[in-house]
């Protein structure tokens, strides 16, 4: 079975409550709650994450962006404190998941504070997805047992380089390659440009048996830049395989 995730935009409270309330209807296996999607994905406000967890009722699935500026992601100690402090309130407020990425300067992950990080979550019971910072990495398929050794969860990818204005269908090919460096250990999230129109198409070139994969969408399930019950049923109707 395929799981799928729905990337959901926290700027106004009204119309994430709908677009959560119509992943879960549609029978979405997580959201992800993101604010500034113009910036690329921020960490949400608490009043987001308290209406989406009541949205979202008892399925285990509600990620949190945890991500405190707009830029690289490359932080100082002082920002690695404040996404330590944001995960744990993450927590408090009903979230089972954060979505996250710690790099060094020189595009690499960053053991240390990752590993730091890490600890917070582990300590406060959740999920850890390890977003599209995996993207920017020199070399993200080197860098998969790392993530494992760390105890990540899961894995947000293209398949293409960040900012490269690609999407999942045109990264196959190293998607194929990251998912058999992963040999099941970890989930490998499909991201980027996804939607019910090329999806299968994805999937159909990927070595899916007995592999831990699942597929992400953002705009793929709008109509009119908005998340509806009706794209995100058709969105998961064409996942189905």
């Amino acid at each position: 079975m395929i799981k799928t995730e729905v990337c959901i935009k926290c700027d106004d409270l009204f119309e994430m409550k709908k677009a959560v309330n119509s992943a879960y209807s549609a029978g979405a296996s997580t959201v992800e709650l993101c604010a500034a999607m113009h910036l690329d994905g921020l960490t949400p406000s608490p009043e987001f994450i308290v209406a989406a967890r009541k949205e979202f009722r008892y399925r285990a699935g509600l990620m949190v962006m945890i991500r405190p500026r707009e830029g690289g992601f490359y932080y100082s100690d002082k920002e690695l404190i404040v996404m330590e402090k944001q995960i744990i309130n993450a927590a408090k407020l009903g979230a089972d998941g954060v979505v996250l990425g710690v790099l060094d300067a020189k595009n690499n992950i960053d053991s240390a504070g990752l590993k730091s990080i890490m600890e917070v979550c582990i300590k406060c019971n959740l999920t850890t997805t390890f977003h599209r910072a995996f993207d920017a990495l020199t070399n993200p398929l080197k860098s998969v047992d790392l993530l494992i050794e760390l105890g990540v969860d899961r894995i947000l990818t293209s398949g293409t380089g960040w900012l490269s204005g690609k999407n999942a269908l045109e990264g196959v090919a190293k998607l194929k390659q990251i998912i058999e460096a992963a040999k099941g250990r970890i989930e490998i999230v499909i991201g980027g440009g996804i939607n019910s129109g090329n999806v299968n198409e994805i999937l159909e070139q990927l070595p899916l048996k007995g592999n831990n994969i699942s597929v992400h969408a953002y705009s793929g399930v709008q109509e009119n830049g908005v998340t509806t019950l009706t794209a995100v049923e058709d969105f998961l109707e064409k996942v189905k395989f």
